[in-house]
């Protein structure tokens, strides 16, 4: 492999992770492509066995979305030099055809660099790649998404026989799934493929054609109104699974004969299941499409196992729970995990599970990633929320000179006046943005509970003693103030206030907002004079002091287009004229909880 490109985050959490007491051991996860592997994920390993490897490695791929591959080890090494590094190495079972990428570090030393990344072609060689590039502008990837609900019915023929039943249904179904008969169509084209035979295109095609044959609409991804030129960010092809009963002459597949059936009569208990198979594969754009039909039968296979791993775990007797499929981004990178939990269990009784994912992801535990409130949106889930989605993503003003912006993290919605058919025009801004402000506590799992509306944030700054109980069902304003009561009694979010005298004043803020969002990463919300706003950035320069912030304003009246909104700066960067230079401003600050 003559270059490795890694995602600059994997070398932050790698150099974070060895100052933990847990073995500097586990495995480096990417894409392949024809530039080399893009190293976007890792996972830690809790048992540095040589003896455990495989089985500790065998878990984590039930976790991977297809494309994302175990391509690399890390490990601690008292050396650096290539024939003690081959002796590490043979250690532990690990193979690529197209070699590994290997992270050593050495004890006691903290930092992650160049120096500490190797490639080993073969098992006997470890050499320096060609190229290392540390960056945070990996590829962007071809994402195909297969869901396709099946029934399967388990026979148990004695109590606790369940597991063993369910293993061998699986077993079965993988087999079918791994055979020729089994393909997969791309939707809305005649391209039918699987990991040997291609129909539609030639078969040395890659996945970018897929691309260019689908003529659906999903690239609009935000608003029905608003398209955009297509891209791999923006696009999913929607994939579904077929299996080809016919055979040809030619096949291979022995003497044609005439069906026999089989029917035995018996008495037994069964148990009906639906697994709702949702699979995901991200590629690179050079990755042949006989590759992506290989992908897409490990991920659905791996997908398979893993839910019956989670039916065993919650199982009541011999009745399986319901299971959804959950799909997450754990790194600051496009790679996708796909995790199974059970219907009906709340996140307080998933802790623990989560607890083992943060440490099987190499994660802190401040933070969630694994909630249900978690989940990747795909472009197709985001057209169906109904709002606006970070409308700010599609900003194409360039960065003030000398300056670096710091963004709001994560997901939001964009609420404005006049949605859900509720007319608050001239009074609900502060309304709109603590709605916009709860939206994002959603989306990044903090809380489940829904996005208040105007008289569920009357009734609870009631509640909390702040105004008379004649003031639900008003139109009156409320301020930064009251919306960090709501915060705190609606889903136990606490804020901080800032203030100014006068809006000339808050260019003086620019540092503090900066390190907000560095840090806490949650959107804020300014009041002043007779009018709210939600502050979702700010690009700041360090040296001059100048600042310019990214507004979201809620005093927008229109429908959900997206054209509109960036064109007439509903959303967009204003400058410190922006502001009422005489007027006194509060902003309200969210802070991040420490849960997971």
């Amino acid at each position: 492999m003559a270059a490795v490109h890694i995602n600059r985050n994997v070398i932050e959490t790698l150099a974070t992770y060895s100052n933990t007491a847990d073995p500097f051991l586990g495995v480096l996860l990417g894409h392949e492509s024809e530039a080399g592997w893009h190293v976007t994920g890792c996972c830690c390993f809790t048992d540095s066995s040589p003896n455990n490897f495989t089985n500790q490695k065998d878990s984590v791929t039930r976790y991977l979305s297809g494309g994302l591959l175990v391509c690399g080890i890390f490990f601690e090494n008292q050396s650096l030099q290539a024939d003690d590094i081959v002796k590490k190495v043979s250690k532990y079972p690990l193979q690529n055809q197209n070699g590994l990428v290997i992270l050593v570090k050495q004890p006691k030393d903290n930092k992650v660099t160049e120096d500490n990344i190797f490639v080993s072609p073969d098992q006997n060689t470890v050499e320096k790649p060609k190229v290392i590039d540390i960056t945070e502008d990996l590829p962007a990837l071809i994402t195909a998404r297969l869901r396709c609900p099946l029934t399967i019915s388990v026979k148990v023929a004695a109590k606790g026989s369940l597991k063993n039943s369910l293993s061998n249904v699986i077993e079965n179904l993988c087999n079918t799934l791994s055979s020729p008969s089994a393909v997969y169509r791309v939707q809305d084209t005649e391209v039918v493929f699987n990991s040997s035979s291609l129909v539609g295109l030639p078969n040395e095609s890659v996945c970018s054609r897929l691309l260019d044959l689908t003529t659906s609409d999903e690239d609009e991804f935000v608003s029905g109104k608003q398209k955009h030129s297509k891209s791999y960010k923006q696009r999913t092809l929607q994939c579904e699974v077929l299996q080809n009963i016919s055979i040809a002459d030619d096949s291979g597949e022995g003497t044609l004969c005439a069906p026999i059936i089989q029917h035995n009569l018996e008495k037994f208990q069964a148990v009906t299941l639906t697994l709702p198979v949702d699979v995901c594969c991200q590629v690179t754009a050079d990755t042949k499409v006989l590759t992506l039909g290989q992908y897409m039968t490990t991920a659905i296979c791996n997908q398979l196992r893993a839910m019956q791993d989670c039916f065993v775990q919650y199982v009541e007797g011999d009745v399986p729970p319901k299971v959804q499929v959950c799909h997450f981004q754990p790194w600051k990178s496009t790679a996708i995990v796909s995790v199974i939990y059970p219907e009906g269990k709340s996140e307080e009784k998933l802790e623990s599970r989560r607890r083992e994912l943060h440490s099987l992801f190499c994660l802190p535990l401040s933070r969630p990633v694994f909630r249900r409130g978690n989940v990747f949106l795909f472009p197709e889930d985001i057209n169906q929320n109904g709002y606006l989605i970070n409308p700010h993503q599609y900003i194409n003003t360039q960065p003030m000179k000398d300056g670096q912006q710091y963004l709001v993290q994560g997901l939001y919605s964009y609420h404005h006046y006049m949605q859900d058919r509720f007319d608050d025009n001239m009074w609900g801004c502060a309304y709109r943005s603590l709605q916009t402000l709860v939206s994002w506590f959603r989306f990044q799992g903090y809380t489940d509970k829904p996005i208040p509306t105007h008289r569920e944030i009357q009734q609870a700054l009631v509640d909390v003693g702040d105004k008379e109980p004649k003031f639900v069902g008003s139109r009156q304003w409320i301020g930064s103030m009251e919306v960090s009561y709501c915060l705190d009694h609606l889903i136990g979010v606490t804020s901080r206030i800032a203030f100014v005298s006068e809006g000339s004043e808050l260019a003086t803020k620019g540092r503090e907002l900066a390190q907000h969002f560095q840090i806490q990463g949650t959107p804020v919300m300014i009041g002043g004079g007779v009018l709210a706003h939600t502050i979702l950035g700010v690009d700041f320069n360090e040296v001059t002091g100048d600042v310019k912030f990214l507004i979201l304003d809620p005093h927008y009246t229109g429908a959900e287009d997206l054209k509109v909104i960036l064109e007439k700066g509903w959303c967009g960067w204003k400058g410190m004229d922006f502001w009422d230079k005489k007027a006194h401003y509060n902003m309200c600050l969210p802070q991040r909880p420490k849960v997971i």
